[in-house]
């Protein structure tokens, strides 16, 4: 089965939808009782509808270990994660609640990998993201790297490549024959629009600027 990985808020939810609608239709894939969030503020949620397809959220030195498996990553513009983690209320600590969104670009994180594993003062939040996405796209092998935004534009194209990727006996069978299901209603916990440039609202010229610094390596 295809596993899923991802930094937090970056489409994991959308793409685990995408994946169970097109090539396991058929196939119960929810998890119950899933606990999320924050260390300091856990929530449960009753159901995820397509939980078996979630690799984790770790760094890739941890999370390789399950291959042969068909792994996925997606990733998102690193703007686009910031802000949706600073909005979503039990993703931060507690303390940091009061913080806007300019001061928390610039806060260390008290979290690795997901903000469920805490650890002393880290990252903040571009320096997490950025070497993230860095570490698991120098991966080689039995992985493919999965934009959030070409999911969102051009789902076709994303399709075809998981298809040629995990099941390469059935591409050319099945690619022009298949009606694509499109995911349109916002998924997962506390689900963004499905927009890729809400983030524009909060930035200012010297938060813009300061991600540059972290893309431009």
């Amino acid at each position: 089965m295809i596993k899923i990985f991802s930094h937090p808020r970056s489409g994991t939810h959308f793409l685990e939808a995408f994946v169970a609608n097109n090539f396991y239709p058929n196939r119960d894939l929810s998890v119950k009782d899933l606990t999320w969030g924050h260390w300091s503020n856990r929530k449960t949620k009753e159901l995820n509808p397509y939980g078996q397809l979630f690799g984790g959220h770790h760094f890739p030195k941890r999370s390789f270990r399950l291959k042969p498996k068909p792994l996925l990553y997606i990733y998102r513009d690193g703007r686009a994660v910031a802000y949706s983690i600073w909005k979503t209320p039990n993703f931060l600590n507690r303390e940091m609640s009061g913080l806007s969104f300019s001061e928390f670009l610039r806060t260390p994180l008290d979290w690795k990998g997901s903000p469920g594993n805490k650890i002393g003062e880290g990252l903040t939040i571009f320096e997490h993201w950025s070497k993230h996405v860095e570490e698991w796209s120098r991966l080689k092998g039995n992985i493919v790297l999965i934009s959030y935004e070409e999911l969102l534009e051009n789902p076709g194209k994303v399709y075809k490549k998981i298809l040629l990727h995990c099941f390469p006996m059935q591409y050319y069978k099945k690619f022009n024959n298949t009606d694509i299901k499109i995911i349109e209603k916002p998924l997962g916990l506390l689900p963004n629009k499905g927009s890729k440039d809400s983030w524009k609202k909060v930035f200012n010229e010297d938060d813009l600027k300061y991600y540059q610094n972290f893309i431009s390596k």
